[in-house]
């Protein structure tokens, strides 16, 4: 009964938590870039204890050569001097500095191998955050513009088709209003200068009507008679005079 109310608790853990994570995606990233990261460093400091071993073994067995090398030649000293019994001494420390040089390098061999592995593993495992990191950016950037388009999407829906119809039909009356409002200021604007330009024309015709019927007048007076008739007519007229009364 109890393992049965552990398992129907475990379960609804779980969707919770798988709900939380699909409504905040950028934390799972964050989550499983720390989780790399942390790992990244457990298993830079077991390289670095590798590492650690293969440097204390070549040390070791750079010291087991250096002193096999020396017993042996005290080894040969000392069958040069006849001493039998230090020889025989020198040549079983010799065979078991041999020895642990063999076993050394067997230890070094697998150290380094290890530690190879592990450098390739570090920097394996550092692309793989690195990788990790771009596809956090990439995917929450596309998820948000995702997110936009479906609120935008949202936002039409709710908007009914009696409502863009209306709201349309608003906007074509508006601009008919206003279209309407300019074509009656250019007509007034037309009138006017029609008005002016008669007025200027029937003044011109006025002017020229008037040269027209003073040309006209002219025309029909009798030519008048010259002054110097008038004149000669006043003089033979006062020398007839004149005459007579002598």
């Amino acid at each position: 009964m109890l393992s049965r109310l552990f398992k129907l608790i475990g379960g609804k853990f779980s969707r919770w938590i798988k709900a939380r994570e699909a409504r905040d995606p950028e934390a799972v990233y964050e989550s499983a870039i720390s989780d790399r990261v942390r790992r990244y460093h457990q298993l830079k400091t077991a390289a670095a204890g590798v590492i650690y071993m293969r440097n204390k073994l070549e040390r070791e067995l750079r010291a087991k050569l250096a002193e096999m090398k020396e017993v042996d030649e005290e080894a040969g000293q000392a069958a040069d001097m006849n001493e039998d019994q230090c020889a025989l001494i020198l040549i079983q420390r010799k065979h078991i500095l041999d020895g642990d040089c063999t076993r050394l390098r067997e230890e070094l061999g697998e150290l380094t191998s290890e530690a190879e592995d592990a450098k390739k593993n570090l920097i394996a495992f550092k692309g793989e955050i690195e990788k990790l990191k771009v596809e956090k950016v990439r995917m929450i950037a596309r998820l948000k513009n995702a997110q936009a388009r479906v609120r935008i999407q949202r936002a039409l829906e709710e908007i009914s088709y009696d409502d863009d119809v209306r709201a349309l039909e608003e906007v074509r009356e508006s601009i008919q209003r206003m279209l309407a409002q300019a074509g009656v200021n250019h007509e007034i604007a037309g009138s006017e200068l029609g008005d002016k330009l008669e007025a200027i024309r029937q003044r011109n015709a006025e002017a020229k009507a008037e040269i027209e019927l003073a040309d006209l007048k002219r025309k029909r007076r009798p030519p008048l008679a010259p002054m110097d008739i008038f004149t000669a007519a006043t003089n033979a007229a006062a020398n007839g005079d004149v005459k007579q009364a002598s």
